[in-house]
């Protein structure tokens, strides 16, 4: 690893914690909040690839586990969570061998609208199996068992919509301004991808 790559991860890193000490959320019914915390790992991985955002993810999980009111618990869920959106992210690089570096607009909305559907394709089977599993039993003190029913009960939906559309929402946020922060700064800073 560069150490132009050990630069920028520390930046966004740490740009990372703060937004998730600041008040830039929305909270949801149970729990989630979209947030913009997973954004600069996006940004992070538009300019320097897949092992420097996995590197990022890692220690964001650690930052969060620190600084989260959610603790350890919202920290794996939210390491989880954004793994998917970088592996949505890569997929779709190598399936459409997409280039940052040359493109037209054209390729680069095929490449984010592919990323965002492979993103959520992962991420939302895996968060609705992490939270039956493990997240909301911890989180709610309730046997896995009661789980569905309880969720289901409270919102009157079914148990993977709970789950699936704030996900999907979130993935969108990650994916969006992510892209329309990526672009600007190789716009400015091209030698940034060397």
């Amino acid at each position: 690893m560069k150490a132009k790559e050990i630069g920028i991860i520390g930046l966004l890193l740490s740009l990372s914690l703060v937004l998730q000490i600041s008040p830039l959320k929305v909270p949801t019914q149970w729990g989630m909040s979209i947030d913009l915390v997973a954004v600069p790992i996006v940004v992070l991985y538009i300019l320097t690839g897949f092992w420097s955002s996995l590197t990022a993810l890692v220690l964001l999980f650690f930052g969060l586990s620190l600084i989260s009111s959610a603790s350890w618990l919202g920290a794996s869920m939210k390491f989880f969570a954004t793994l998917s959106v970088i592996l949505g992210f890569e997929i779709a690089r190598k399936l459409t061998g997409f280039d940052i570096r040359n493109y037209t607009e054209k390729r680069l909305l095929i490449f984010v609208i592919f990323a965002y559907l492979v993103g959520i394709a992962i991420r939302i089977p895996a968060m609705v199996a992490m939270n039956y599993y493990y997240a909301l039993p911890l989180w709610l003190g309730i046997p896995r068992e009661q789980v569905i029913p309880a969720i289901e009960e409270w919102f009157h939906m079914p148990f993977w919509l709970v789950i699936g559309i704030p996900n999907a929402l979130q993935s969108a946020v990650d994916v969006g301004i992510g892209i329309l922060v990526s672009l600007p700064v190789i716009r400015a800073l091209p030698h940034i991808l060397e």
